[in-house]
């Protein structure tokens, strides 16, 4: 497996010795909001060889103000065991975050992905956007909303198909936490409330596939947030599937195991 850090200035050496070091430029963040640091930088987990491979970009969840790819390297890890290109990337949180500027990130980190991909796999066309909780409310608004956000990017965050693991899809019934990051109150000012919900665009992309996965002992994010986008994305025309882990909580989801193999047998259902 090789793994590598795309960053906008040097890459460190991977303490594994089959990984290649690299140094490749990524995208600006597009300066939409106030000016900050870029987001670090994705790192990439490839198989060996180059092949017919998916591509997966993956965003960690952390309550919208923190997190850390970190959380999802081991299932990025695993699934490219398994002959799939994942980019786990990362995005602002906290104050330097928000909307738009979280969005902004995530749909520059999978143009970027989209543009690095042939150095991983013969077939870069079809992207995967793979977000846990917060990282799936971020990634299910990029993947729908199709251009929308990132337009500073150098080329497009369109996405083929998307992976929700135990996602928050309507912000709205956090209004009182997610104030901060929308820069207003719902009631002073719905607009950015609207730009920034799945729901807003169920019509926009309705070609995109989706595989919801969420633990039915999730104590943090009741089961009932995929159920509900679940049905009103298979209303909009979306294929859809939805799958609950038996005593799974808020974190199983992204695990190697079990879902892991979960989402190989939907990724590569001829395997």
């Amino acid at each position: 497996m090789r793994r590598l850090w795309l960053g906008v200035l040097v890459v460190a050496a991977c303490s594994t010795p089959t990984n290649t070091t690299t140094t490749i430029p990524v995208t600006a963040v597009p300066t939409t909001g106030p000016t900050v640091a870029a987001p670090p930088a994705s790192e990439v987990f490839a198989p060996e060889t180059i092949g017919a491979f998916p591509v997966v970009v993956m965003f960690h969840g952390g309550g919208w103000f923190g997190g850390s790819p970190i959380s999802t390297a081991a299932l990025a890890e695993y699934l490219s065991e398994q002959g799939v290109v994942v980019f786990n990337s990362t995005y602002r949180t906290g104050n330097g975050g928000g909307y738009p500027e979280s969005f902004d990130d995530v749909a520059c980190a999978i143009a970027d992905a989209r543009a690095q991909a042939p150095a991983y796999t013969s077939t870069p066309e079809a992207l995967t956007v793979v977000g846990h909780s917060a990282g799936a409310h971020l990634g299910s608004v990029v993947s729908l909303s199709d251009d929308v956000f990132g337009a500073g990017c150098d080329d497009t965050a369109q996405v083929a198909r998307f992976i929700g693991l135990s996602g928050v899809y309507d912000p709205t019934l956090y209004s009182q936490l997610l104030a901060t990051f929308f820069h207003t109150r719902y009631e002073n000012d719905p607009a950015p409330w609207e730009a920034g919900n799945p729901y807003s665009y169920l019509d926009a992309a309705s070609d995109l596939e989706v595989l919801l996965l969420h633990g039915d002992n999730d104590q943090l994010v009741p089961p009932s947030s995929s159920e509900l986008f679940a049905a009103a994305l298979e209303d909009a025309g979306h294929d859809v599937t939805l799958e609950l882990l038996a005593g799974g909580d808020h974190q199983s989801t992204r695990q190697p195991d079990p879902a892991g193999a979960l989402i190989l047998d939907w990724l590569l259902p001829e395997n």
